[in-house]
């Protein structure tokens, strides 16, 4: 599965900003150490004092949560701790803008497209319907961060489809890998929006951007920053199937 970025701005080295699997690597490296999953990172006027485009809340409730983390739980997997926080959280997802207008919306899980014993979540899509996002539980555990020009996933309280509509090849080409988790996806997603928020939108001149979106930028143009060597992990499906075509 490839690499994908989309950015908020357009980067001197990404096209429209979109980072493909070549350009991925130039990404700056994310600030991990503040990744502890209660998202002490995302304070109210993180974005700036008078911020502007914030996205409308979809939280989901917290007993409608348990029952998805249950159903999870039967079958051996697991939401991260991260996640679940943010989705059950108004204010913080209050805090994050968002240039296309984006939406916080979570889905049922649905079945795998890549692999038997896999789960997918959707959790935010554009207001044109033309990009999704996905929450990927891994049958080894892992959960990395999917996108999508779209993936069936159910509605919460519907039954999903027995199998995917397509084959493993046709999602192939139309899904990709965005981060490695739920928490480093999010502080990217919304470091790009405040840039965009500050410099494009409101016109501002780079010393007024706050502090992090800053630190994010200065490393943008640093020609001399390390490579961002972040790459999708291999599926326990694959390598139990050698034969088989190996998508990750």
């Amino acid at each position: 599965m490839k690499r994908h970025w989309s950015a908020a701005w357009e980067y001197d080295f990404a096209a429209h900003g979109v980072c493909d699997d070549e350009t991925y690597s130039r990404l700056p490296r994310l600030p991990e150490h503040l990744f502890t999953g209660d998202f002490g990172w995302l304070t109210a006027d993180a974005a700036g004092a008078d911020a502007a485009c914030y996205m409308q809340p979809g939280a989901v409730p917290r007993l409608a949560m348990r029952e998805v983390e249950h159903r999870l739980a039967r079958e051996g997997l697991y939401l991260p701790p991260s996640f679940v926080t943010f989705m059950t959280d108004t204010a913080l997802q209050q805090r994050v803008p968002s240039r296309t207008d984006d939406v916080w919306r979570m889905s049922d899980p649905a079945p795998s497209p890549f692999e038997e014993d896999g789960r997918l979540l959707e959790f935010m899509h554009d207001s044109q319907g033309n990009w999704y996002t996905y929450l990927y539980l891994a049958a080894d555990g892992s959960c990395p961060v999917l996108g999508s020009y779209g993936m069936a996933t159910p509605e919460r309280g519907e039954e999903p489809e027995e199998l995917p509509r397509e084959s493993p090849v046709e999602y192939l080409g139309i899904t990709f890998w965005m981060a490695p988790d739920f928490e480093q996806f999010l502080y990217r997603y919304w470091v790009d929006s405040v840039i965009w928020l500050h410099l494009v939108h409101q016109k501002r001149p780079t010393s007024e951007l706050p502090p992090r979106a800053l630190e994010y930028l200065t490393l943008l143009q640093d020609p001399d920053r390390p490579p961002l060597d972040t790459w999708p992990a291999p599926m326990t499906w694959a390598r139990n199937n050698p034969n088989q075509l190996r998508l990750w």
